[in-house]
């Protein structure tokens, strides 16, 4: 195949319930691994996926494995059919998906891993005093500005979280800060602040407890080369590098998200089509605002998952 096709996998906010379930229940394999990633996390992730409750699902520590599990599932479909990526990569927690996919550690090892990340997560900032926001028409200088000239007080914390694509930026940190952000955003050049449906300042300094902690134990697990080559979030380079993708991962939790600078990498290097895995298209949506020329496809159930492999064949 002359086309150089990337893998993309999404992270928090892409969850809904019934994730999953149609890709269960009409592929074998797909079942065999909803029951691997069940035994893992020692209680049913499969159910939740599949039936919820929501308030459960949108839990930090259950809606992390439970997209990684999904995402992972439906790239898998799609490589025992044939279509391999050249590269890969993952927004926040779908980088971990990424890791599976080039199969640096074990599959099961990176959901515990999810799982952790996302108990360390929801204990680094109390519930309800820290969250994200995208600034529309921002962009980098111009928010670090922002951040500057609000002259917020030394409790407050205000970071950059994220670069997604053009004219969208996420900060992270306490409510308050944000909200001060949202409200004067105009004045900074922006359009618009939006508040995120996530459940904590991921991406932030406020991480740097769950950060500590997770680097324990990723310190304890044996990485090696990657099957596919990885653009970290952090480093949005392609390597093959086992101890950069290693580092990376420990300085995730309080780094922004480079994504706007990975996309580029990827279409730099010849990637021509993204292939994003999930339930949703969010990436999809980033990435025809970085460069309306690739083709991206959004691969969330057994329909849409046919379609891609029908375009990818041809």
């Amino acid at each position: 195949m002359s086309e150089k096709i990337a893998f993309i996998f999404p992270g928090q906010g892409s969850q809904s319930v019934g994730m999953g379930k149609d890709l269960f229940d009409s592929s074998e394999e797909c079942q065999k691994l909803y029951q691997i990633m069940d035994t893992a996390l020692d209680f049913s992730i499969s159910e939740l996926c599949f039936n919820g409750p929501e308030d459960q699902l949108q839990l930090t520590y259950n809606t992390q494995p439970a997209i990684v599990g999904t995402s992972y599932a439906l790239a898998q479909e799609m490589i025992k059919k044939g279509i391999e990526p050249v590269c890969v990569a993952g927004h926040s927690v779908g980088e971990y998906t990424a890791l599976a996919i080039s199969e640096v550690l074990p599959f099961e090892t990176l959901l515990q891993l999810v799982r952790l990340r996302g108990q360390l997560m929801d204990e680094a900032c109390p519930a309800g005093t820290g969250s994200m926001a995208a600034l529309i028409g921002m962009d980098k200088e111009k928010v670090e500005k922002m951040i500057q000239d609000l002259d917020l007080s030394d409790d407050l914390v205000l970071d950059l979280a994220g670069l997604n694509c053009p004219g969208q930026v996420v900060v992270a940190g306490h409510k308050s800060s944000l909200e001060s952000a949202i409200a004067r955003v105009r004045e900074f050049g922006g359009r618009m602040g939006v508040m995120l449906n996530v459940s904590g300042p991921f991406h932030s300094s406020l991480m740097k407890p769950a950060e500590l902690g997770l680097a324990k134990k990723l310190d304890t697990c044996d990485f090696i080369e990657p099957k596919y080559s990885v653009i970290p979030n952090v480093y949005p380079k392609l390597t093959n590098d086992k101890e950069i993708i290693k580092d990376a991962l420990m300085k995730q939790l309080t780094s922004p998200v480079l994504w706007e600078d990975s996309i580029r990498t990827m279409i730099d290097s010849g990637v021509t089509k993204f292939v994003e895995f999930g339930a949703g298209n969010v990436l999809a949506g980033m990435i025809r605002k970085i460069d309306r020329k690739v083709k991206v496809l959004a691969v969330s159930n057994s329909d849409t998952l046919a379609k891609a492999l029908e375009e990818l064949s041809e």
